[in-house]
Parts: structure tokens; sequence; C-alpha cells
């Protein structure tokens, strides 16, 4: 489930540029590394290890409001 991956901060410490430096967890609300299921279909335990990954793309000119002007050109 999305809040036993996330878990559920107490406290979030930064630093100036928002990286997150600490964060204290409620008791029994800290973020699961695993978690155990047991197959509907066979019975049989399996365990779920998340993997998380990005993919960034540049935005394209149209959407990119950080500067004044815009170029005509492709």
């Amino acid at each position: 489930m999305p809040g036993d991956l996330i878990g559920k901060p107490d406290s979030v410490v930064r630093d100036a540029l928002g990286k997150i430096l600490y964060a204290d967890y409620e008791e029994d609300c800290e973020p699961l590394a695993t978690e155990s299921f047991i197959c509907d279909q066979c019975g049989k335990p399996f365990v779920v290890e998340p993997a998380i990954s990005y993919k960034v793309k540049k935005e394209d000119e149209e959407k990119d409001f950080s500067s004044d002007t815009v170029s005509l050109l492709d």
C-alpha cells in the first residue's frame, strides 16, 4: 500500500536547499522496505521489495515559463 511504502513522518529536518537530513516517524508508521503477502490463488507466501525509478525528460518549450522570451524557430 502507498502509505506503508512512504510511512507517516512525525517531523522532518531539511537543509537550506530542501534536502531531507532526518525524518522521525510515528510509532508503527515507519516506511517498510519489504512486505509479505500470501497468494490468493495458491496460498504460498511471497515477499515484495519495492524498486522505485523515475524517468526524466526536458519539458516542452511552450510549457517552460522560466524565461520571458520565446524563440519562434524550432
